[in-house]
């Protein structure tokens, strides 16, 4: 089982990386019931942000990820917690016992041939799957700017990090899941712009490069930024989408 990318950043997502709203969660709650004593898988946990916040809603959570260094900074924060180094295409469990699978901001990692199969494997008759998908939505000219700079300088980076839509109708090829709903949350991050820099530095396509290319991206984007934002304190219309399918009861 190879390693995480991100384990190169785990600091760095585990120290900038934004959880996600209550709005999301009530929205998961109103599709799927109370998570309340419920076994979630959630997949590609990295740190654990999405793990803590279900847990704190009462859902017995078993935080997956291929990385070592970001699940021991998830058990760091919540020592009690259940991480398992596993790859979400191989759920180590056994065949229908989880209620809810989640995917916070990794279901595009997955293997989208075989993993829809693998979820109806894991997933009791009548489970969820679930995913959703942070998005920074702010429709001003530094954004479009901004994004120009990471098109240019990241070779992974691509228009599909704009319209993250992309990747969820495939879990429902097979038939195995049915669609079940979708949902978008809107709401405003706040943050230093040394925050969200230090956010960059988690981002895939920005680990990938080699570290002078990096510090000279890095620095062209806090650039742009302190242009909108002279007082360093930001203020970010985002989007948190949601997706929805259910194994047949």
């Amino acid at each position: 089982m190879s390693g995480s990318l991100f384990d190169a950043a785990a600091a760095e997502y585990d120290a900038a990386r934004p959880s996600y709203p209550d709005a999301l969660y009530a929205e998961l709650e109103a599709a799927v019931g109370p998570l309340a004593g419920r076994l979630v898988l959630d997949c590609g946990a990295g740190t654990g942000i999405a793990s803590r916040q279900l847990a704190a809603r009462g859902a017995r959570v078993i935080s997956l990820d291929l990385g070592e260094q970001m699940l021991r900074r998830a058990l760091a924060r919540s020592p009690r917690s259940t991480c398992v180094l596993a790859d979400g295409n191989r759920l180590p469990v056994r065949p229908g016992r989880a209620d809810v699978v989640t995917f916070a901001q990794s279901w595009h990692w997955l293997d989208h041939e075989h993993a829809p199969a693998e979820m109806a494997r894991a997933l009791r008759p009548g489970g969820w799957w679930a995913a959703w998908w942070n998005q920074a939505t702010p429709g001003e000219p530094w954004w479009d700017t901004y994004q120009s700079a990471l098109a240019a300088s990241c070779p992974s980076y691509f228009e599909q990090h704009l319209s993250p839509d992309w990747s969820h109708g495939s879990i429902t090829a097979g038939g195995l899941l049915t669609h079940a709903g979708s949902a978008a949350i809107r709401w405003t991050r706040q943050i230093a712009i040394d925050d969200w820099i230090t956010d960059d530095r988690s981002k895939s396509y920005v680990i990938e490069l080699a570290p002078a290319a990096r510090e000279n991206l890095l620095a062209r984007l806090a650039a742009i930024i302190s242009q909108r934002f002279p007082d360093a304190q930001m203020q970010v219309p985002y989007t948190t989408r949601l997706w929805l399918a259910r194994k047949p009861a």
